[in-house]
């Protein structure tokens, strides 16, 4: 994990471009829940050139305390380097871009402490990041309408406020 599909994704949007002239590749945001929210984070560090904003829920910052990690990439101690590689941790430092962070406190799929971790390093590598902490709730807030309507909004907010032309 890791990899290819940041890469991936950046040549789909060039392809999508090239026969939609209203598609403004400068003004590109991304979002996503829980390993959606891992590749958020990592689309801003892996290619600032074409990812501009995100909004990060739950995510995952390393992926030795994903659950069921190693349905795709094996045990950590068979496949060590593999883990290593798709950290986003040792990567804070090529943030370039706006970037939220959405993480209840009650999460037990995916640890508040995930995105204290990589807000940590953001921190140390001196880039800044908003942060909407959700307290009380689990990985799965949508089923309370005022929280996911909040965290809809605040998405909403983020993108508009950040992509203007």
């Amino acid at each position: 994990m890791g990899r290819l599909e940041v890469e991936d994704h950046k040549t789909t949007l060039k392809h999508l471009a090239n026969t939609r002239p209203y598609m403004d590749l400068t003004r590109v945001g991304i979002t996503g829940h829980s390993c959606g929210g891992y590749f958020t984070i990592r689309a801003l560090l892996q290619a600032p050139e074409a990812y501009h904003v995100g909004v990060a829920k739950a995510p995952l910052a390393d992926l030795y305390y994903g659950n069921a990690m190693e349905v795709y990439m094996g045990l950590p101690e068979e496949n060590r380097e593999a883990y290593e590689y798709a950290s986003n941790l040792p990567l804070a430092g090529s943030l370039k871009g706006k970037l939220l962070m959405v993480h209840g406190t009650h999460d037990f799929s995916v640890p508040f402490s995930q995105t204290i971790r990589m807000g940590e390093a953001f921190i140390r590598a001196g880039k800044y990041f908003d942060l909407l902490v959700l307290p009380g709730q689990d990985h799965i807030y949508w089923y309370e309408e005022e929280i996911d309507r909040y965290v809809q909004d605040a998405t909403r907010r983020y993108f508009q406020e950040h992509l203007k032309p």
